[in-house]
């Protein structure tokens, strides 16, 4: 199984890689914009024709996209955190669209609950800020996809 992992470089990423490395039969790429990438992809910048393009090529199986910013500014944010997930939805159905798309969302896209009280993935969204909003944009578009994936 080829599986293609984006933002491997930070730290859910290089866990994430460093489990799946660790598999029985599992080819493992990386994604991203470092020079070391085995895919160069930038979903903040990226048009998703060539994402398409970078995709077909390298014919994952499934995608972990563990890509994000958790600080910066809100265009930064909503570049990686919303546009991100988006522009790779869009480039996943074009090139790989048998692909299982696996997208780490975050506990902020709940806002910032009662203290002490646990929140629920069934409770309603109501993010605090940029970085949970943004958050909860990229599942919004993962989750409305019409791909075989998962936040």
């Amino acid at each position: 199984m080829r599986i293609l992992v984006l933002g491997a470089g930070g730290y859910l990423g290089g866990h994430v890689t460093e489990r799946l490395r660790a598999l029985p039969g599992a080819r493992v790429l990386v994604g991203g914009r470092s020079p070391g990438a085995d895919v160069a992809v930038d979903l903040a910048a990226d048009r998703p024709h060539l994402l398409a393009g970078a995709l077909a090529k390298a014919a994952p199986d499934a995608v972990v996209n563990c890509a994000g910013a958790t600080g910066g500014d809100a265009v930064t944010l909503a570049e990686v955190n919303a546009r991100g997930p988006a522009a790779l939805c869009a480039a996943l159905r074009a090139a790989a669209p048998g692909a299982r798309l696996v997208h780490l969302g975050s506990a902020a896209e709940y806002g910032p609950g009662t203290p002490g009280l646990r929140v629920a993935e069934s409770e309603p969204c109501a993010p605090a800020g940029p970085y949970g909003a943004t958050k909860l944009a990229g599942t919004v578009a993962v989750a409305s996809s019409g791909l075989d994936a998962v936040v």
